[in-house]
């Protein structure tokens, strides 16, 4: 069971269950000593399916602050923002990324809430989504990179462009010193989907992490918990880690994400 997990929602973001208090008392008793709430960050334009309301940002906080200050005893708590690079919403992303005690990119789509990278069927998709992902790299936008796959959730084949994309995120992260995430999240919850080219996860795929693993590109386990009981099973994790078997992967176990987030946000700009 780990012992650390950055990649945490809330009820907030319109498709988490439970209250936060349930969330912390869930990952002390999964054996967590440090949990990160993450939960998909807010654009003035809303979403209530799947993001929170910005008018709720100063109580996820505040209420986060509150649960760290009474189980510090038992965890230690801090508080985020899972966002995607939209540099036509910079402004509102810059004040997320500089008031939060870490942040997390998880790229859901190539512009505010148009060409869903669950969608993705084409190459010249993936370059987007990867010139996205490097965009946020340079600017220090973020402290890892969640499920760097989510891409190939509908992409039908494994082929050069998807190889392509790997590699070039693999590039990046040794590049830029930037973890990416082994995703234990709806990936492979919703169990294996037939491709053109046969049976597998969405994700993780085990192109992208055999990248990883030639580039020594450091990896972090994040389980994206969307419901507290999921802090009391392994067999998601288990499942994620099944597609890394016999690879040499730079694991960063128990990794201080936001004390590595101190840093990077004087890059930030």
């Amino acid at each position: 069971m780990l012992k650390t997990n950055w990649h945490t929602h809330t009820k907030r973001c319109g498709h988490a269950v439970g209250t936060d208090e349930e969330y912390v008392q869930a990952a002390i008793q999964g054996g967590l000593k440090m949990l990160g709430f993450s939960d998909h960050a807010a654009y003035e334009k809303e979403h209530l399916s799947e993001r929170m309301r910005m008018k709720e940002v100063p109580e996820y906080v505040a209420s986060i602050h509150r649960l760290k200050e009474k189980y510090k005893d038992q965890i230690t708590l801090y508080v985020g923002m899972e966002m995607e690079c939209y540099p036509d919403e910079w402004e509102t992303l810059s004040r997320f990324r500089k008031e939060m005690d870490y942040c997390i990119l998880g790229q859901h789509y190539l512009s505010l809430d148009e060409e869903d990278t669950y969608d993705l069927i084409w190459p010249e998709e993936l370059t987007r989504y990867g010139d996205l992902i490097e965009y946020a790299c340079q600017h220090s936008f973020c402290d890892y990179i969640a499920h760097p796959d989510v891409c190939l959730w509908r992409y039908p084949v494994i082929d050069d462009s998807v190889r392509s994309l790997a590699q070039r995120i693999a590039h990046l992260s040794v590049q830029y010193d930037m973890p990416v995430e082994l995703n234990c999240g709806s990936g492979v919850r919703t169990g294996r989907h037939m491709y053109n080219d046969g049976e597998r996860y969405a994700y993780p795929t085990r192109v992208f992490f055999e990248a990883f693993a030639r580039e020594h590109s450091p990896v972090i386990i994040g389980l994206d918990i969307h419901d507290p009981k999921l802090f009391l099973t392994d067999e998601y994790l288990n499942r994620a880690l099944e597609v890394t078997a016999g690879l040499d992967i730079n694991w960063k176990m128990d990794f201080d994400l936001a004390a590595a987030a101190v840093e990077r946000k004087k890059k930030f700009y």
